[in-house]
């Protein structure tokens, strides 16, 4: 969409999956390589920098790129050079740089695994896309086209959802975002080619058992009645329901993530909780335990 709208829109676009080729085929894959560069190279081949022009290069999952590539991409983001595998010759790119990841880049930065400099090369300028489960009308639009695409692909007649079918479609949390949503609508459309699905028919094709931070947990909302109507929905989906285990997950999760957020300090961990600190020590001594 950013390229379709930019000036760039005549101009190539490239898009690379760091994460689903092999890390010594990166680097020739984005800056080309010479003939007799390695086992296999019997003649000159431009990269993606290359054949991008002053295009679009894409480059999903960007928290895969081996560290040895991080320097070089940089290098490319900096000043636009970068040399082809094999070649000492110079080359210059004006290929706009587009990347996308669903790691915590702060995160591994703190672990060594992704270099701050190009983190911050990169994060210029950010867009932040909410999970599935936080965009509720977004799972009945993508139904209907992965449902219809399908359904032409193979010459089906679509499927369809009654009322009780659409209910649970709504209140499912999609913990697999839209890969899960593509896939199910997949095996929808070639099981129930022309039906019309009902609740029952279409529980089976969700993961009900997902953890509960995922899959519509109550404790929302702070609104005492729609509290009550996400508790009934949780109790009618979950099987084997524990009250005490779902309270010790939210203080659980409370108490990791308060201590995530002030990088260790009990004390201001605690005043985020608004608990004093003996308090929280405490149960986090008895959480513990409990592991």
């Amino acid at each position: 969409m950013l390229h379709r709208l930019s000036w760039r829109r005549a101009k190539p676009w490239f898009a690379l999956n760091c994460a689903a080729i092999a890390p010594t085929l990166v680097e020739p894959t984005l800056f080309g390589y010479a003939k007799g560069a390695f086992t296999g190279a019997t003649q000159n081949k431009s990269g993606y920098f290359e054949d991008a022009a002053d295009g679009t290069l894409f480059l999903d999952e960007i928290g895969e790129l081996p560290m040895e590539l991080q320097a070089k991409l940089l290098r490319v983001l900096e000043n636009g050079e970068y040399q082809r595998v094999g070649e000492t010759q110079q080359r210059f790119s004006q290929a706009r740089v587009i990347a996308a990841t669903n790691r915590d880049l702060r995160q591994e930065i703190k672990n060594g695994r992704f270099r701050a400099d190009l983190y911050h090369r990169l994060s210029v300028f950010t867009i932040s896309v909410p999970p599935l489960r936080e965009m509720d009308e977004d799972k009945t639009l993508l139904l209907e086209h992965f449902q219809n695409f399908y359904a032409a692909q193979a010459k089906l007649q679509p499927f369809s959802l009654d009322e009780s079918a659409r209910r649970l479609w709504e209140e499912y949390q999609f913990p697999g975002n839209v890969r899960e949503l593509r896939n199910i609508a997949i095996r929808l459309a070639t099981k129930y080619a022309g039906q019309r699905l009902s609740a029952r028919d279409l529980e089976p094709e969700l993961d009900m058992n997902a953890p509960a931070e995922t899959q519509g947990a109550p404790l929302q909302e702070r609104d005492p009645e729609t509290l009550v109507v996400q508790a009934q929905r949780h109790l009618q989906r979950e099987r084997g329901f524990n009250l005490d285990q779902m309270l010790k997950q939210w203080e659980q999760g409370y108490i990791e993530a308060a201590m995530k957020l002030t990088r260790g300090n009990v004390s201001q961990a605690a005043k985020l909780l608004g608990i004093n600190r003996t308090t929280l020590y405490s149960r986090m001594e008895s959480l513990h335990k409990q592991q």
